[in-house]
């Protein structure tokens, strides 16, 4: 028999089998709690405990800080319950309506943007309405080999979703991708996952990105162009070399084009020749420049690494309210 998990304040709930994790159980019933990596590595799926209580089966090989081992709060996404819970989420009433579905897929084009990076373009099967919220992300399947989890970076208003894959030099998969998936491949797609998304508010935006954490950004920056936004967004895109900023022209564009937008990009290691932008780490370029980032709104999303220096020299050093930090790190 099953247990209850009640969500305050929605007044949602939903039933949870012991073989389940709460998030598993939560994404069946369309429920969307807040995730990201969906094992226990990340810390996104953390979520007040009310009441109730939670256990795991491998508390060692997962990131739990003392308010878990306290029962305060719990990680969803790898927690299983040992009786009717009670938990906060506020963020499920921003995503109904969306719900996470498995279909085919067909690969529709691919283009190398730099030496390392393919941009993949896939259409859904016929009839399949893929919705998701722009910064959300999906688990890609091709026949033959292991699930790899991308961020999209386009809308669903578009008619193919793009994924943007880094060739890894030991990955199992990307150099497949990369080098030799053909157009017409018949691929699985399934999500979306993830609650990194730009919440409403009117609070000015600072998005940081490294590498293909740029992929999120750009679905989230075409929603916010295509709904007329207004509010200040600074976008801080780092690499290691200017290759790795493969659509540095488009957000040169978008800030042509938007008074309300501003781009910063940052190269970390070697500086090419005719270089003259900003050099060293991308979160610290944006320490630099907003010593106080008590009203903002942070998107995070790439290496691990920079993902959690981000955020914890905002909070500590420039004010950020912690609470205000979203992120998907590519864990």
């Amino acid at each position: 028999m099953g247990m209850t998990v009640q969500i305050e304040p929605a007044d949602k709930s939903f039933t949870v089998e012991a073989s389940q994790t709460i998030l598993e159980a939560a994404l069946e019933a369309g429920i969307t709690l807040k995730h990201s990596c969906r094992d226990g590595q990340c810390g996104e799926c953390r979520a007040p405990i009310l009441s109730g209580a939670v256990s795991y089966a491998d508390p060692a090989g997962i990131k739990l800080e003392q308010s878990d081992l306290e029962g305060k709060t719990g990680l969803m996404c790898v927690g299983h319950a040992t009786a009717d819970l009670v938990i906060e989420a506020p963020e499920v009433t921003e995503l109904e309506g969306i719900s996470v579905q498995k279909c085919a897929g067909r690969t529709m084009a691919k283009e190398a943007v730099s030496d390392d990076v393919a941009v993949l373009k896939i259409a859904p099967a016929p009839g399949i309405n893929f919705a998701f919220k722009p910064g959300q992300y999906l688990d890609l399947t091709v026949k033959g080999y292991d699930t790899r989890s991308y961020s999209m970076a386009s809308t669903d208003a578009d008619a193919l979703i793009e994924l943007h894959v880094r060739k890894m030099p030991d990955g199992a998969v990307s150099p497949f991708i990369v080098d030799e998936l053909k157009p017409k491949a018949i691929v699985t797609i399934e999500g979306p996952y993830g609650t990194f998304y730009v919440r409403d508010s009117d609070s000015p935006i600072i998005m940081v990105a490294s590498g293909t954490g740029f992929a999120p950004v750009k679905s989230m920056m075409l929603d916010l162009v295509a709904r007329g936004n207004t509010r200040p967004v600074a976008l801080y895109w780092g690499g290691r070399c200017q290759q790795d900023l493969y659509m540095d022209q488009l957000c040169q564009q978008w800030a042509e084009l938007n008074r309300w937008f501003s781009y910063i990009p940052v190269l970390s290691d070697s500086v090419d020749e005719g270089w003259n932008g900003r050099t060293g780490f991308v979160h610290q370029a944006v320490v630099d420049d907003i010593a106080d980032m008590s009203a903002y709104e942070v998107y995070a999303c790439g290496a691990p690494i920079v993902v959690s220096s981000a955020r914890r020299d905002f909070v500590e050093l420039c004010g950020l309210e912690p609470d205000r930090f979203y992120s998907d790190a590519f864990v």
